[in-house]
């Protein structure tokens, strides 16, 4: 039994090279065998944790609901199903499949399947920032953004969640729902809490640029990134005023994709002491220039923020990437709608929608993790090879 997916690598992709994988990490069913069962002793016919592992498989061949998953299980080959921990008659309804989802601690499911991420991600092939002397250590990019769950419905409202997602891998490293009639800023600092912060750069939007998150980013060792909007008007003010005209074009790229031209102007000024947010070292203008190819019009859009990092600390063109990247959290979304039609999803009872969340992360995070670059080849390839996805799951040598 392999110590981890990334062992059955060559085996699925053979042009990605991974270096010293972990070799004391458990197999992610081992991992699920340990959340807590809500389910009674007494008539319980299925192990929870390969229960969702295979569950999870489903999701990997591109199962977008309870019931798909139900078939994508009971129509798996029955030795494939033995090795998975199930016997080989499987009379699994969807019905029974959506109880458990909505009974399961959806804070256990997420504390457990993204630690599981987080340590696959240090070992994954993944690209990091180089900073210059004197420091010799790396940062990481960390996206925090929230996603509303629309096909969900609760008592209270839909199911809102906040994640704060790795920018080279799209791996969610944590998780956390968000009250409700509340918003994502209580939740920010329980969702990092657990977290190492060291040589990470936290980039959020304008909701989350609040002193006392820059407090705790910087306290835990780790950097920030915020966007400023008009939620933060004093702070606004000042960064328009600072002497734009004057500073010099730090960075500039110009790229050409999805029918569109864009070109990204970056300059920088330094701030300290004077911008009133804390821990502030730097404020950012990034100009962005839009050019539809279709109908021909132009857009230009001016984005401001402020960060604690130096002068010096990191390289301009570093720093853009850092901008940019904030928004693979965006594709991730994006992926979890169009691919695996989450929105249109009508499964509303207890913690089932935010469970199938949860999975969806997972699979597009291991599939990330071994080398797939695109989300809709890997699901036709682990369709068609769901032995391959059991390999991933650590059921097969």
């Amino acid at each position: 039994m392999p110590s981890s997916p990334i062992d059955v690598l060559s085996r699925h992709l053979e042009h990605v090279t991974v270096t010293d994988p972990p070799t004391d990490l458990p197999t992610l069913a081992e991992l699920l065998d340990t959340i807590p069962d809500p389910r009674s002793r007494r008539g319980r016919r299925y192990r929870l944790g390969p229960l969702l592992a295979l569950s999870l498989l489903a999701v990997l061949g591109g199962a977008t609901s309870l019931a798909k998953i139900a078939r994508f299980i009971a129509g798996y080959d029955p030795e494939l199903r033995a090795r998975a921990g199930l016997p080989g008659t499987v009379r699994l309804a969807a019905s029974t499949l959506g109880r458990l989802f909505s009974r399961l601690d959806g804070d256990a499911f997420d504390t457990a399947t993204c630690t599981y991420l987080a340590a696959l991600a240090d070992c994954g092939p993944h690209s990091t920032i180089d900073i210059r002397p004197p420091t010799r250590t790396t940062l990481t990019g960390l996206a925090v953004d929230g996603k509303t769950l629309r096909g969900s419905r609760t008592p209270d409202g839909v199911i809102h969640l906040l994640a704060a997602t790795r920018h080279d891998t799209q791996v969610v490293v944590a998780q956390r729902q968000v009250e409700a009639k509340s918003n994502e800023i209580p939740a920010f600092t329980p969702l990092l809490s657990h977290l190492d912060l060291t040589g990470v750069v936290v980039t959020a939007d304008a909701l989350h640029t609040q002193h006392d998150h820059a407090r705790q980013i910087v306290a835990a060792g780790g950097h920030y990134l915020f966007i400023v909007k008009g939620n933060q008007p004093t702070l606004l003010r000042r960064l328009k005023a600072l002497p734009w005209r004057e500073a010099i074009l730090n960075d500039r790229t110009d790229e050409t994709g999805h029918g569109r031209r864009e070109i990204r102007r970056m300059k920088l000024c330094t701030v300290r002491p004077g911008l009133p947010f804390t821990h502030a070292a730097q404020a950012i203008q990034v100009k962005r220039r839009r050019t539809d190819h279709r109908t021909g019009k132009t857009t230009i859009v001016t984005i401001y923020a402020v960060t604690d990092l130096s002068p010096g600390r990191i390289t301009h063109p570093q720093l853009a990437a850092l901008i940019r990247g904030h928004w693979s959290i965006e594709a991730l979304h994006h992926i979890r709608d169009v691919t695996y039609r989450e929105d249109a999803c009508r499964v509303r009872s207890g913690t089932a929608p935010r469970i199938l969340a949860t999975l969806r992360n997972l699979a597009i995070g291991l599939a990330r993790l071994i080398g797939w670059t695109n989300v809709a080849a890997a699901i036709d390839h682990y369709r068609s090879h769901p032995a391959d996805g059991l390999q991933l799951l650590g059921f097969t040598t």
